[in-house]
């Protein structure tokens, strides 16, 4: 099995790199600064790409039997590196006729898009009053919107609030599932869960949501 990861030297990305070689998988990995991500292994190859720059997200592409996206930013950045990032992947995915695709989104996006009901009360009082954090969930917003307008065989996962703790491997998964104001869970859970995806249809064209 040959999978590319598009923000592999991240915080989710490195989960879902030294995972998915763990299982025995091919990985490639794209990402803007690959440095960051210090894992060697003889199953990993790693690309240095801008993922604004389509021809390179395409070129990663051809012969990947799945297509993960974790792509993110730092707070405050209002880039629209998810949503952009991820039309790309699409189109480069579509060209090369790969279509199993999981994509990471962000659990405060229910409360930008109508499913108010699934988050905590304070998030969608208080996101207007904060325009860059506003911003960086509306770069999620469109960035689903791209994913469920395409033809692929697609999962968004939502996780709460994400956390570098250890992996547990037993966490909760819902569409949809509320997510309460204490909620988390470890990026290496959410890896764990996006892998599983390999192999499962379970939630193809949903979005699930994870938790503790």
């Amino acid at each position: 099995m040959k999978i590319v990861i598009f923000g592999a030297a991240g915080g989710t990305g490195r989960a879902l790199v030294e995972q998915a070689l763990e299982q025995g998988y091919t990985v490639t990995g794209f990402d803007r600064h690959p440095e960051a991500l210090t894992i060697q292994h003889p199953n990993l190859t790693m690309i240095q790409g801008d993922i604004f720059d389509p021809e390179a997200v395409e070129a990663a592409i051809p012969g990947q039997d799945m297509v993960f996206c974790v792509l993110g930013v730092k707070p405050g950045v209002t880039v629209p590196v998810c949503s952009v990032g991820t039309k790309n992947i699409i189109a480069g995915m579509q060209k090369q006729g790969v279509s199993r695709f999981v994509c990471q989104s962000a659990f405060a996006v229910a409360a930008l898009d109508g499913e108010w009901r699934q988050v905590p009360w304070i998030v969608p009082l208080v996101s207007p009053l904060f325009a860059k954090v506003r911003a960086m969930f509306m770069d999620h917003v469109r960035q689903e919107q791209f994913v469920r307008q395409s033809n692929l065989d697609w999962i968004i996962v939502r996780p709460s609030r994400l956390t570098d703790t250890p992996r547990t491997g037993q966490y909760k998964v819902g569409d949809p599932l509320f997510i309460g104001p204490g909620a988390h869970i470890a990026r290496a859970d959410v890896a764990d869960f996006m892998l599983k995806q390999v192999n499962s249809n379970t939630y193809i064209h949903k979005t699930p949501r994870l938790k503790y």
